[in-house]
């Protein structure tokens, strides 16, 4: 049952980011190595949060993705790491933190 939630994952994120060749493991960062970022990362959490029934009432967009580029955000400040296995566990327990 893991398995098949896990794969479920990786084909919504495939279809989220449009990206089908590059491999996708619990331990790949998705802004770092998936390039998600700024809106597209507020939209990819959302819609997944939708689709999985995931709270995310308390997840901290700004702590995890870098904002939209621009010359107000010029400074970039340090984010956390957030994974696909973050993503994962957040299904398992319906809730992303």
């Amino acid at each position: 049952m893991e398995d098949l939630k896990f794969e479920m994952l990786i084909s919504f994120i495939r279809g989220e980011i449009g990206e089908f060749h590059l491999e996708i493991k619990k331990d790949t960062l998705i802004e770092d190595e998936l390039g998600v970022t700024g809106d597209d990362g507020i939209e990819l959490i959302c819609n997944y949060s939708k689709q999985f029934n995931v709270d995310i009432t308390d997840f901290k967009f700004d702590k995890y993705f870098y904002p939209e580029p621009g010359i107000f955000n010029a400074l970039k400040k340090t984010i956390s790491p957030i994974r696909i296995n973050d993503l994962y566990n957040g299904m398992i327990n319906g809730k992303l933190l």
